[in-house]
Order: structure tokens, then sequence, then C-alpha cells
């Protein structure tokens, strides 16, 4: 007696599909739940969220850049109102310092005297010629202090240490006040720094000086254009850091 044949089976192809909306669900309740943190704490939801994303990726991140899962609402890049962090904000001040700076030398004809750069130790404010002394004279001329004051009331708003360093050309000056150029280089500093405690009430724990002579050059001292850059005093706004 022949056997009944067994039906055949037959394989369901789209079992996959379940799995697939169990997953995606659980993915959607799981951003949801980040949302939620977002809203309350958006350092933790931000340690959460990069945490997340590097176990999904195996280290990579999401996108394969390492970033978060999601941007915060109303901190992503481009939208204006990101957070800036401490460097950002003393280089926005800087910049800012930097400007009115320069408006007010093109205000007082005194623009090729006074040159401003950002370099390692942060931004340097370097005054040429008479603009804020005579030729061998360390007292502070009244356009020296009207210039000073422009820039105290903003530096006062900033945490930065300032230096203020001394520098002049290499003609020997041999006086009662001032032996060498190293005295007045150091004098020129000094009196600068008064003016800013004294007059200024400035914050005397933030202030340095410096004198360096003749010895620290910008130019050549064989020329007399050379020699007025060499005349200098330089303002620094040291980097925080």
């Amino acid at each position: 007696m022949a056997k009944k044949k067994k039906p055949a089976e037959h394989l369901n192809a789209e079992r996959w599909l379940v799995s697939y909306a169990d997953f995606m669900t659980l993915l959607f309740i799981l951003f949801i739940v980040l949302f939620s943190f977002s809203q309350i704490d958006a350092k933790k939801y931000q340690e959460v969220a990069s945490s997340l994303s590097t176990q999904f990726s195996g280290g990579g991140g999401l996108s394969g850049g390492g970033n978060p899962v999601m941007n915060m609402p109303g901190t992503g890049p481009g939208n204006g109102t990101e957070e800036l962090t401490p460097e950002q904000k003393e280089k926005k001040a800087l910049a800012k310092l930097s400007k009115d700076i320069e408006e007010y030398a093109n205000e007082k004809g005194v623009k090729s005297n006074i040159n401003l750069r950002y370099g390692e130790r942060g931004l340097c404010i370097s005054i040429t010629g008479t603009v804020l002394y005579q030729d061998a004279s360390a007292t502070l001329t009244p356009e020296a202090k009207e210039f000073i004051k422009v820039i105290s009331d903003q530096l006062k708003t900033l945490p930065n240490h300032i230096r203020v360093e001394g520098h002049t050309d290499n003609r020997p000056i041999i006086t009662k006040e001032f032996p060498s150029n190293w005295e007045l280089s150091a004098a020129r500093s000094v009196n600068l720094v008064r003016y800013f405690i004294e007059e200024l009430t400035f914050d005397p724990t933030r202030l340095s000086v410096a004198g360096y002579g003749e010895y620290r050059p910008v130019a050549s001292n064989d020329t007399t254009e050379g020699r007025s850059k060499n005349r200098r005093i330089e303002i620094i706004i040291l980097k925080t850091e």
C-alpha cells in the first residue's frame, strides 16, 4: 500500500519583517527617550547619545565620524545658537577689541603706528613712534592716556593677564634718568602699568612688565624707518590657557 505524501512545507519568506519591525520599534522608543533626556539635561543628553553612538558603531559613530546620534534642539551647527567654547569666546572678545582699536587709530590718524597681531601668546598691540612717549622720555603723553583709557574699559571685562613690554632702538642713551636703553624700556613699561593701576583702577594682579632695551628688534636699526619700528611698547593680552 502506497504511503501518503506529506504536503510540502511552505517557507515564510517575510518572517524577517517581524524582527525588522521589532527593531525599528525599539529604535524609535530609544530616540524618544533620548529626546526626553535632552529636555531635562542637555549635557547628560550629549554624553548618553555619544556613548550609544560609539557602542552601536563599534567606536566610530553612527555616521562614521564619531558624532552624537542627533544634535541638541537649538544647538546644532548653522542655527546661530550653538554654544561657544571658552577659547572661541576669548577670540570673539579679542576680535571686538581689535576692531575698536583699529577704528580709534583711523580716527586719530595713527594707524601706521599701531599694529595688531594674534599669535601664540595672544593678542599683541604694538605701538610705535611717539603715540605713547616722546623720544628719550618715559612720560605718557595726553594722547597716550586717551588711547589707554579706550582699551582699558574693554580689558577690564576680560579675565586675561596682560603683559607690557618696552623696546628701544640701538641708539645709546646716557642721561641721569636713563643710563641705558634697559632703564628707558623698563621705565616706559612700568609707567604704563602704573597708569593702568593708579588712574584706571585696573587689577594689578593681572599685569606684568618687561624691558628689553634694544635687544629684540623687529626691523633693521640701519634706517630711520627701522629704528622707528623698534622703538615700541607692546601690550600683550595673554591667552587664558
